[in-house]
């Protein structure tokens, strides 16, 4: 169920709408679950030139876009590991982070992955636990100078 929107993979051209999907999704949704220091030190990510292409280049990437506009994005690092997964705030709750959820669930099974795996903001936590993704442990991370608690998550996949 995509509403009026579309799943589609990445292209060149949405990298400056990407970046600001992610920025503003950490400071406008993740910031409540985590302090204004943790939140500015994550979105610095996207400023890492080289990091953030080498992840968007190196991973499958799924883009949600509305009226020829990306509004979400989630990537996939083969095998089965799901790594970024973003909606701009003003269209979430609208099912476009379940639709690309879905993309990446497919696209999975006809590879033959039995598990996939997440490591979930506190944010995202609840999100993926509502689809099936067990926690497994919680883990404090380092980055940046800050330390963040996610959750490492699994889903079978019949």
């Amino acid at each position: 169920m995509t509403g009026h929107f579309i799943i589609r993979t990445r292209s060149e051209s949405d990298t400056d709408a990407l970046v600001e999907i992610f920025r503003r999704s950490i400071r406008e949704t993740a910031s409540r679950d985590y302090r204004p220091e943790q939140s500015e030190a994550w979105t610095r990510f996207a400023d890492e030139n080289t990091a953030w292409d080498e992840r968007m280049n190196t991973r499958l990437v799924w883009v949600a876009e509305e009226q020829g506009k990306p509004i979400g994005f989630i990537q996939l690092e083969l095998p089965d590991h799901i790594d970024l997964t973003y909606v701009h705030p003003e269209h979430q709750r609208k099912g476009v982070a379940t639709a690309l959820l879905a993309a990446v669930e497919e696209m999975a099974r006809q590879n033959g992955v039995k598990l996939l795996k997440v490591e979930a903001s506190i944010t995202s936590q609840p999100f993926f636990a509502e689809r099936g993704f067990q926690t497994v442990s919680p883990q404090i991370v380092t980055a940046r100078g800050q330390e963040f608690l996610n959750y490492r998550m699994e889903k079978w996949l019949g």
